[in-house]
């Protein structure tokens, strides 16, 4: 599609231009495909170099732009990544990659709000965007509109596994609502606290650490993170419960979700920092155990 290389017998008068053409296909396709090369093996600050070399020699290809924001995604440079998916999306209104990948950036972002409308441009080309879009309107604590949408799934028969499991996480959030606007009404007492939900979970989770259960500690972590996701505490668990269990590349991913919900530096973000270094130094890529060690010294 974007990669044209000129073939044929031009006429003398456009020999120059015909071969200018060709060999900035040549070079394009030498930088592209090493961006590929160095993304698959996870060296992304490469395989950003090579794509702007690329965005040099064709400003207005949509999937150099595409590549772009996924590298950048990979380093949680969020606003980087969107206005590159921006760009691409833009360009290609109706590709589904691009607005989905656009999308993601969004809700790791928390920027709900913007997620909704490209939700919905989704939704026009595939009806499994409706789990989506009901899952941002529960972020967004409006019930009532993700409720129409679990009511239109059942109803239609799209995904009824999904509408059943988004009326079971309402519910809950719902209820964890209510109770936590019950305790803040009886009082904000030490020893209230201490009881609430969150640290009930907190709790429940370090116990399980401390048996080294950590099957136990990973359904709980991953059942808090469900009911509180924001809170990077209970992904900081289910990312060291994973570790545990030796699933090091999941553990990474779930590290990259916390991470976004830590407001400001301190021990929490070193305690991420830390658990990235277990991961990367059990996979074996000393580049990244060097990365987060140095993060943990500053």
């Amino acid at each position: 599609m974007f990669l044209t290389v000129s073939v044929g017998f031009p006429q003398q008068d456009g020999l120059s231009a015909d071969l200018s053409e060709e060999v900035n296909s040549d070079a394009f396709q030498e930088h592209f495909f090493e961006a590929l090369k160095q993304k698959s093996i996870e060296n992304y600050d490469r395989a950003i170099v090579a794509l702007l070399e690329c965005k040099k020699l064709q400003v207005d290809n949509e999937v150099v732009d595409y590549e772009l924001g996924l590298n950048h995604m990979e380093q949680t440079n969020y606003i980087l990544a969107q206005q590159h998916f921006e760009v691409a999306a833009a360009s290609d209104p109706s590709n589904v990659w691009y607005q989905d990948a656009l999308l993601n950036c969004l809700i790791k972002q928390h920027n709900y709000h913007a997620a909704v409308s490209v939700a919905e441009v989704l939704l026009t080309m595939d009806n499994d965007y409706y789990k989506t879009l009901a899952d941002i309107y529960i972020e967004l604590g409006e019930g009532g509109q993700a409720k129409k949408i679990i009511v239109k799934m059942l109803e239609e028969g799209i995904d009824l596994g999904a509408a059943t499991q988004l009326q079971t996480k309402l519910r809950m959030r719902e209820q964890t609502k209510a109770m936590l606007k019950s305790e803040e009404s009886v009082t904000k007492s030490t020893s209230k606290a201490l009881n609430s939900p969150t640290e009930q979970y907190k709790n429940q989770i370090e116990m399980q650490f401390e048996k080294t259960d950590y099957p136990e500690a990973l359904h709980f972590s991953s059942e808090a993170i469900d009911n509180f996701p924001t809170q990077p505490i209970f992904y900081l668990y289910k990312a060291r419960s994973l570790n545990k269990l030796q699933n090091y590349k999941m553990a990474i991913q779930i590290l990259k979700d916390g991470l976004s919900y830590v407001l400001d530096p301190g021990e929490m973000e070193k305690n991420f920092y830390k658990e990235f270094v277990v991961s990367y130094t059990a996979l074996g890529d000393k580049q990244k155990v060097d990365y987060y060690q140095e993060k943990i010294n500053n």
